[in-house]
């Protein structure tokens, strides 16, 4: 019985633990925070030829930083924002290319790469 009671609080203390993925329970705020599912982008307004502009630019830069053997090599969570941002933003240029703004890649690109430029400071 003292067996079950101790596997059932290890069982309890692992669920409660905090999870170490991209969270997206709190909004995006400058100096934290973290990417909201309703987080809607600014770059949305803007015109559709900037809005590539600006995912390409960031797609560019997460994937140099993903790259970076002092990123690559870093206990940080640098590199987990870096690789977030690579793949959102490579999603979203993906869909740019085929003519269509998608809300949701466009903004998960942009708050994953602030994410990631919160964590360059």
């Amino acid at each position: 019985m003292k067996y079950r009671a101790i596997m059932l609080a290890a069982v309890v203390g692992l669920g409660a633990s905090p999870a170490m993925a991209a969270d997206f329970t709190q909004p995006t705020v400058e100096g934290g925070g973290q990417c909201l599912r309703a987080f809607r982008s600014p770059m949305l307004d803007l015109p559709t030829g900037q809005i590539v502009s600006e995912v390409g630019g960031k797609y560019d830069h997460a994937l140099e930083v993903s790259e970076d053997r002092a990123v690559v090599y870093n206990q940080s969570q640098l590199f987990t924002w870096a690789n977030e941002a690579k793949v959102s933003c490579a999603k979203a240029v993906g869909f740019l290319k085929s003519g269509e703004v998608n809300e949701e890649q466009v903004s998960q690109c942009d708050c994953f790469y602030s994410r990631m430029r919160l964590l360059m400071r």
